[in-house]
């Protein structure tokens, strides 16, 4: 088994997820000033003429819930707010990944767009503020799952091969082989690039519920998003295992089975339109 702080050391040093940490830096000088505007920092975005496409593709993707079409990342910068934009710049490059070097993480992406979307639409039923954002904490969920792929490949053929042979759920594997999950992975990067609290704690805790910790209501719209896409068979989350949806999570969120009912005819709508 690996160190745990070496792998956060690696984690932490990552400068080659295609284009990402450089945007993310530049973004970020922008956003620590109190006079920068949304103008200047979708500048900044800009002038990577790649990554700005992939980011209003993210946009128009129909995960936030946008009515209209979005052509600008200025735009996108006014609707969305800042945190959110970043967010996806972060996303926009580490999910190539998704569809290039790494075959083996099939079907993950359109979990992690399901799970965007699931989290929007719970979010939107709870009336939550800036259901935008439940959205992008659903999206960056798993974002650690491609880390590891990436960076710790041998470790990630293991991982395969335990989920495989014993039918558990992957971050159960990913603990046994290098004793942390994709959860933590996750954290560690979208820390180091200066996310905020209430994105980093779904992705930290979705697969690992408490009530007490802080923006568990986030974290339980994340943890329900997650496995109702799972027992809707939308994308492949790495593990045919179901798991149970913490009851702590439904007492916090105040949720009641046929609550669920409309939310998953809209969520397997939007899928259908995304397919389409």
């Amino acid at each position: 088994m690996i160190d745990a702080s070496l792998i956060r050391s690696k984690i932490e040093q990552v400068t080659n997820v295609a284009t990402v940490p450089h945007a993310v830096e530049r973004v970020g000088a922008l956003l620590g000033n109190a006079n920068a505007s949304a103008g200047e920092v979708a500048g900044e975005i800009a002038k990577d003429q790649v990554l700005s496409a992939k980011v209003l593709k993210l946009v128009n993707s129909g995960f936030c819930g946008l009515r209209k079409p979005i052509s600008t990342v200025t735009h996108a910068m006014v609707l969305l707010g800042f945190d959110v934009v970043r967010s996806l710049v972060v996303s926009a490059s580490v999910f190539d990944l998704f569809t290039t070097t790494h075959r083996e993480l099939n079907g993950l992406w359109e979990h992690s767009l399901g799970t965007a979307r699931a989290a929007r639409l719970i979010a939107e039923a709870l009336e939550a503020d800036k259901p935008e954002e439940y959205a992008v904490a659903g999206l960056l969920h798993d974002i650690g799952k491609v880390l590891i792929a990436e960076h710790f490949p041998d470790e990630a053929v293991r991982i395969r091969e335990i989920v495989q042979n014993r039918n558990c759920l992957r971050y159960v594997a990913e603990k046994e082989v290098l004793g942390v999950t994709h959860a933590d992975v996750g954290l560690w990067l979208l820390r180091k690039w200066s996310l905020p609290g209430r994105l980093l704690s779904p992705v930290a805790y979705h697969n690992n519920f408490h009530p007490s910790r802080e923006y568990a209501d986030r974290t339980a719209v994340i943890h329900v998003a997650d496995i109702l896409c799972r027992a809707k068979g939308i994308g492949n989350p790495g593990d045919r295992v179901m798991p149970a949806i913490h009851p702590d999570a439904w007492r916090l969120l105040d949720l009641k089975i046929s609550d669920l009912a409309p939310i998953c005819r809209q969520l397997e709508q939007e899928m259908a339109d995304e397919v389409a």
